[in-house]
C-alpha cells in the first residue's frame, strides 16, 4: 500500500474515534413525558392531596377538653374512638398511596410539576401524623389522671385497714415475720399508687387540667404517702420503750405549747404597751399642740 493512503486511513480512523468518544460524553436527552399521561396522574395525585387534607384537618383540631372540669368516662371513649377513626383513616391513606406510588414513580420523576404535588402530600402526611400522635398522648395523660384520682380516693380505707393491722402486729416479737410481709404487701401498693400519680402529672404538661384538680390529686396522694411511711416504719418494740417514746413525744408537744403561749404573750404585751403609749402621748397633747407641761 502506498505510504499517503496508510497515513490517509490512519487520519480517518482517528477522526471517527474522536467522533464515537464526543458522541459517548453528550449527557442523553431525558425523555419527555406525554401531556395526557400527566394530566391523568395529577389529578389521581390531586386526589390524594386533598384527602389528605381533610385529614390533616382533622387531626390538628384541638381536643374540646376544659381543665376545670372532671371528664365523663363516656366522652373520654367517644374521644379516643375519634381518634382511632383517624388512624385507621392514615393507614388506609398510606396503604393506597404506596401501592399507586410505586407504580408511578418513574413517570412522576420526569415532572417537576407532579414532585411538587408528591412533596405536598408527603409533607402533610408527616405532619398529621405527628399532631395524631400528640393528641393521642394527651387522650391518655387525661384517663390517666382520671383513673389515679379514682384509685387512690379508693384507697383510703384500704390503707386504714393496713395500718390497723401492722400496729397489732408490731405488739409482739413474735409477729415479726407477719409484720415484714404486711409491709411488703404495701410496698407493691404503693409502688402502683406511685406509677399512677406519675403518669397523671402528663396532663399538667399538656394543660389538660387546672391547678386546683392537680393540687386535690397531689392531697390524696400525699395523704397515702404518709400512711405509707407510717406503715414502714412500724416495728417491735418493748412495752416499755413505747411508753417512754409516747412520753417524750408528749414532751414534745408540751413544750411547743408552751412556746406559742410565750410567743402568744409577748405579743400580747407588746400591743398594751403600744396602746399605753398612746394612750400617754394623747393625754400629754394640749389643743392639738405637742406642748408639754413645764414647772
Amino acid at each position: 500500500m502506498h505510504p499517503q493512503w496508510f497515513s490517509y486511513l490512519i487520519v480517518m480512523g482517528l477522526s471517527l474515534f474522536s467522533g464515537i468518544l464526543c458522541a459517548q460524553e453528550q449527557p442523553a436527552e431525558a425523555p419527555v413525558l406525554d401531556e395526557l399521561t400527566r394530566l391523568e396522574i395529577q389529578g389521581r395525585l390531586n386526589q390524594f392531596v386533598d384527602n389528605m387534607e381533610r385529614i390533616y384537618d382533622s387531626c390538628k383540631a384541638p381536643l374540646r377538653i376544659s381543665g376545670d372540669v372532671q371528664q365523663a368516662d363516656s366522652y373520654l371513649k367517644m374521644l379516643g374512638s375519634r381518634l382511632r377513626g383517624l388512624e385507621q383513616n392514615m393507614k388506609s391513606m398510606d396503604v393506597r398511596w404506596n401501592n399507586y406510588y410505586s407504580l408511578q414513580q418513574w413517570e412522576i420523576g420526569q415532572d417537576e410539576g407532579l414532585m411538587s404535588s408528591v412533596e405536598r402530600f408527603e409533607l402533610m402526611r408527616q405532619e398529621a401524623a405527628d399532631s395524631l400522635e400528640v393528641r393521642k398522648q394527651m387522650l391518655q395523660s387525661l384517663q390517666d389522671f382520671s383513673e389515679a384520682m379514682s384509685y387512690m380516693e379508693g384507697l383510703d380505707s384500704t390503707y386504714n385497714r393496713l395500718g390497723k393491722q401492722a400496729f397489732e402486729l408490731s405488739l409482739s416479737s413474735k409477729t415479726a415475720p407477719q409484720l415484714e410481709k404486711q409491709k411488703m404487701k404495701e410496698q407493691l401498693l404503693f409502688a402502683t399508687v406511685q406509677e399512677k400519680f406519675d403518669k397523671a402529672k402528663v396532663a399538667r404538661d399538656f394543660h389538660l387540667v387546672s391547678d386546683k384538680r392537680m393540687e386535690a390529686l397531689e392531697d390524696v396522694y400525699a395523704v397515702l404517702k404518709n400512711k405509707s411511711e407510717t406503715i414502714q416504719a412500724m416495728k417491735y418494740k418493748p412495752l416499755i420503750q413505747r411508753i417512754k417514746d409516747y412520753l417524750l413525744g408528749l414532751a414534745a408537744v408540751a413544750v411547743v405549747l408552751m412556746f406559742v403561749n410565750m410567743l402568744r404573750a409577748r405579743i400580747k404585751a407588746a400591743k398594751e404597751m403600744r396602746a399605753n403609749m398612746k394612750k400617754y402621748k394623747d393625754t400629754l397633747n394640749l389643743g392639738g399642740k405637742d406642748d408639754y407641761p413645764t414647772i
